[in-house]
């Protein structure tokens, strides 16, 4: 009569500590995904932030003016850079959060042309004003300063 009782307790006690298990799982995998989205909009807010930034300043240089940045680009997000109608450029992140896309737009005081890959990774960008449009283009050489 012990060893059946005894064996069920430990039944008991393994299949409470497996349930715990299970919650504290599901809870970290939440988080997880909470934090990875996050981190993906935060680094598609940043590229943009810093490709307006330069192209502000080079536009502001005038004619001729360069720079190379250092973006990083999250996987499933695309950026899309274009001149609005009103004359002002236009760069777009599309970002895949929870199987729903979300966007987010800077604009500058420039027109601009040029585009970015399409896949995620982190890239040198040139970035040069034309006269009255500015370029924005993936660089061919390195980011090394």
């Amino acid at each position: 009569m012990r060893r059946g009782q005894a064996a069920v307790e430990w039944v008991v006690i393994l299949s409470v500590a497996i349930l715990i298990l299970a919650v504290m799982l599901s809870f970290n995998e939440e988080n997880y995904l909470f934090f990875r989205n996050n981190m993906k909009v935060s680094k598609a807010k940043a590229a943009l932030n810093e490709l307006k930034n330069s192209a502000d300043f080079v536009y502001s240089q005038g004619s001729g003016a360069k720079t190379r940045v250092y973006v990083t680009i999250p996987v499933e997000t695309n950026i899309t850079i274009e001149t609005l109608s009103t004359g002002t450029g236009q760069i777009q992140a599309e970002v895949l959060v929870n199987g729903e896309r979300e966007y987010f737009d800077v604009y500058t005081e420039a027109n601009l042309s040029g585009s970015l890959p399409e896949k995620g990774g982190s890239y040198c960008v040139d970035i040069e004003c034309l006269g009255e449009v500015v370029s924005i283009t993936r660089s061919s050489g390195s980011c090394s300063t």
